[in-house]
């Protein structure tokens, strides 16, 4: 089971302004060499911090490593697993990683809170976090939540701006990462993430349903994100990386992933072969990846309008403390030119 690694950020700001105004040194290079030994160009060292354990939520990242197109675009990237306690906007502010990955909200909020982040590519253009209930509480619609207690973690965006949209009111009852609670009581609902939690409900024989959050008009990308003065100081790091990044997840949905697959199983040895499958197969289904291309959209793809829309989405439920323009949080110019 994954367990949600969610931090508020006003929990995480305190202790993240102090140190973010260290700054990121140069990047190290380190030498390559072919299968042979024989010396190859000079690699840069890159390091990537992920919000959560090795997942299929992961999987381009990893393709991209496995089948060596970041070092086809002179880069030699360290991939760091997350957990409950790793900040990944604390560990790019202060220059201890290049790249991070999050949510394109929590971005926006960090941005207008003064630490100096940008965005510059997504892995996700549609969020795979939704709620979960049981088909017998008569729940179908975002609407039939009025009332009801969702177990969720507190302070998460998407909870007064889907009061606002809906015109609903929500109780809320702390998330304990488990799923007991919902298995007990087909009364309950749930926060979860689609390509996970659904998964193993159904092993114990509940008939659930869920409400995919990006559906409520609330959509923010899961992007990779770095620090303004990495971007300033490494743009041709940050466009390799991006560029390779992409490369890698259209590989991971489309191609041969057999190889990623096992470098994450034993990575996290949770991630079992069924359930790998289970999540891969619920990313397309749901066009979490690649979006909708009958939309345009595609893999890496960050739209300003739909920033610009995020920003005012949180500046009306009052979540930003000072006004924003899309180009504070997101540098289009990293992207290749198919996802612009």
């Amino acid at each position: 089971m994954r367990p949600f690694p969610r931090l508020s950020v006003a929990a995480v700001l305190p202790l993240l302004l102090p140190l973010f105004l260290g700054g990121c040194g140069k990047p190290e290079s380190t030498p390559a060499a072919d299968a042979a030994g024989r010396p190859g160009p000079t690699l840069t060292k890159v390091i990537l911090q992920t919000d959560w354990f090795a997942q299929p939520e992961h999987g381009g990242f990893y393709q991209a490593l496995v089948k060596g197109y970041y070092r086809d675009a002179g880069l030699d990237v360290e991939i760091d697993q997350g957990g409950p306690s790793v900040r990944p906007q604390e560990i790019v502010a202060t220059g201890r990683a290049s790249f991070a990955i999050g949510r394109s909200d929590d971005v926006i909020v960090f941005v207008s809170r003064g630490v100096p982040l940008v965005m510059v590519g997504a892995l996700m253009q549609r969020d795979p976090q939704a709620l979960m209930f049981h088909e017998e509480s008569g729940i179908r619609t975002f609407k039939d939540l009025d009332g009801r207690n969702l177990m969720a973690v507190p302070g998460s965006n998407f909870i007064p701006v889907l009061e606002r949209t809906f015109g609903i009111r929500l109780s809320i009852t702390p998330s304990d990462f488990g799923m007991s609670r919902f298995l007990a009581d087909n009364n309950f609902v749930q926060q979860c993430f689609i390509t996970n939690e659904p998964y193993y409900v159904r092993k114990q024989g509940a008939r659930v349903g869920t409400l995919l959050l990006s559906d409520s008009g609330f959509s923010p990308y899961r992007v990779w994100f770095t620090s303004r003065q990495y971007a300033r100081e490494h743009p041709a790091v940050v466009q390799a990386f991006t560029a390779a990044s992409i490369r890698g997840w259209r590989d991971y949905m489309e191609g041969d992933r057999t190889e990623t697959d096992r470098m994450i199983g034993v990575l996290n040895k949770q991630m079992l072969p069924d359930f790998i499958a289970f999540s891969v197969e619920a990313m397309r289904t749901h066009q979490l990846v690649a979006g909708d291309p009958a939309r345009g959209e595609t893999y890496g793809q960050i739209r300003p309008a739909r920033v610009q829309e995020l920003i005012e989405q949180l500046t009306a439920i009052g979540i930003l403390t000072q006004p924003l323009k899309v180009e504070d949080v997101f540098d289009p110019g990293f992207l290749p030119g198919e996802a612009r």
